[in-house]
């Protein structure tokens, strides 16, 4: 299968919190966890709400449907990535796979997957 990406423009920040200051409007992904809840919202969106984050990532769309059941995705994208020395983070939705990568690491990561 040949997977198409795309790189979005807006940045994003992961953060750890134990309530949650954000529309969910604001909020593209959040999980709870038994520490506290992991969200995944707009850089501009953490810093109306004064919420501290350390790292900036890329927000990277997998435009080819892919199932939930397919089998070896995942792991391809990130042994591609992991063979350039790139972290991913990888989220699941029904339609779609979604990548987030470190922010510098973006342009090298499209180039790298559209071989």
């Amino acid at each position: 299968m040949k997977l198409k990406f795309k790189l979005h423009s807006e940045v994003y920040i992961y953060c750890s919190l134990n309530t949650n200051p954000f529309s969910e409007d604001e909020i593209l992904f959040s999980f709870k966890e038994k520490e506290c809840k992991t969200f995944l919202v707009p850089k501009a969106v953490a810093e109306k709400h004064n919420v501290s984050f350390n790292q900036l990532w890329a927000f990277i769309s997998v435009e080819t449907f892919t199932s939930l059941s397919a089998i070896g995705i995942t792991a391809h994208i990130s042994g591609v990535l992991s063979k350039e020395n790139i972290p991913c983070n990888m989220i699941a939705a029904f339609h779609h796979d979604y990548l987030f990568v470190p922010l510098e690491s973006a342009k090298k990561v499209m180039i790298v997957l559209s071989k």
